[in-house]
């Protein structure tokens, strides 16, 4: 059977391994492994802070100082804006991740996946598992999709509510003592 440059028979159906001698996609492309567009902007992690920084940093510097928007203010505005963008580029790797998933090529690593999730993507990814069906029926992954989305909700929350968080982490910390020693 004539097959194509990337593996596939005249059909354009991908070879699997077995049919293919055992060998890999990478083997089968004359030894190189392609990196996808997203899998390499994924592995960009700084990009995931820039455009919360920047627009913090400018609320706050050239409007807060000169027409008294609150520093707090500001800082809300940076993480909507970590949100909608980072929940933006989420769904873009969960959907480059499925394709390449079918296509059986080279994918995006979970570490990648679920550092966007923590860094205020996940409410993209929660939309991505729905639409694609992807990732959302492997319980190893969801378990750390959902410690993260806490962590990063309860970071936001203390980033956003420094005064009402630090007040809810003393008032645990004594109901926690009174157990403790009624315990004992």
């Amino acid at each position: 059977m004539k097959t194509g440059r990337n593996g596939s028979d005249r059909g354009g159906r991908r070879k699997s391994a077995s049919e293919s001698g055992g060998r890999s996609i990478a083997e089968n492309n004359g030894g190189r492994a392609r990196h996808s567009t997203a899998e390499k902007i994924a592995g960009f992690w700084p990009l995931a802070f820039l455009p919360a920084l920047a627009v913090t940093y400018c609320l706050w510097h050239f409007c807060g100082m000169r027409s008294g928007v609150p520093r707090r203010m500001a800082i809300l505005a940076g993480i909507a804006v970590a949100y909608a963008l980072n929940s933006l580029f989420t769904i873009w790797f969960y959907g480059a991740d499925k394709r390449l998933a079918e296509q059986q090529q080279r994918r995006i690593p979970e570490f990648h996946l679920h550092f966007w999730e923590l860094f205020c993507g996940w409410p993209g990814a929660l939309y991505a598992q729905k639409k694609y069906h992807h990732k959302w029926k492997k319980v190893s992954y969801m378990v750390v999709f959902w410690l993260y989305m806490v962590l990063n909700v309860a970071a936001v929350f203390a980033v956003a509510f420094p005064e009402l968080s630090k007040s809810l982490l003393l008032n645990a910390n004594d109901a926690l003592m009174r157990l403790v020693g009624a315990a004992s």
